[in-house]
């Protein structure tokens, strides 16, 4: 295709390759857990029989200590997301209470990938039109690429005479 104006042979460049422009966002949610009061029972019972004891016994002491109540503390390391502490409390030879406490962070990760694939672009560029031994017309070109890939292009430049040319130029793509 040629521009309307006289011997003028406007050149345009392979259109960019597409912008892709990438956002990672690291959001930390922590899980808030429902504690329901669970008390565990108690499903096997070994008695362990015993012919003699050798020892003096102190039944008073052995009833204090069967009305203890007995708290224990357990922390659990759950991999790199958090822990959970276990508080439990023993009396009477079975659980009384438990208490779960948790600190979990999930993190969530979102990428957004924005890809601006025809946007609009402007070039400028000189023109140079002639044989071997002459040069017939110089001057510069504006061109324009529209989003849907079409180019408009104005140009001004002057002939052999130093006489003033304007030229206007469209051109669509051709294939893909």
């Amino acid at each position: 295709m040629r521009s309307c104006g006289r011997g003028s042979n406007n050149t345009i460049t392979t259109p960019s390759e597409p912008t892709t422009i990438t956002k990672v966002e690291i959001r930390y949610d922590t899980i808030q857990t429902v504690v329901n009061n669970y008390i565990p029972k108690w499903r096997d019972r070994i008695i362990v029989k015993t012919d003699t004891i050798l020892a003096s016994i102190d039944t008073l002491a052995i009833l204090k200590d069967y009305y203890a109540k007995y708290v224990y503390s357990d922390t659990l390391m759950i991999d790199t997301v958090g822990y959970a502490i276990i508080n439990d409390t023993i009396t009477r030879n079975s659980i009384f209470s438990r208490d779960v406490t948790t600190n979990i962070l999930i993190p969530t990760i979102t990428q957004t990938n924005t890809v601006y694939i025809n946007k609009s672009e402007w070039y400028w560029g000189l023109n140079l039109n002639g044989r071997s031994n002459q040069i017939n017309y110089l001057g510069g070109g504006l061109l324009y690429k529209s989003k849907r890939k079409n180019i408009y292009g104005l140009g001004i430049g002057v002939n052999e005479n130093f006489k003033p040319i304007i030229s206007a130029s469209y051109y669509i793509k051709l294939g893909n």
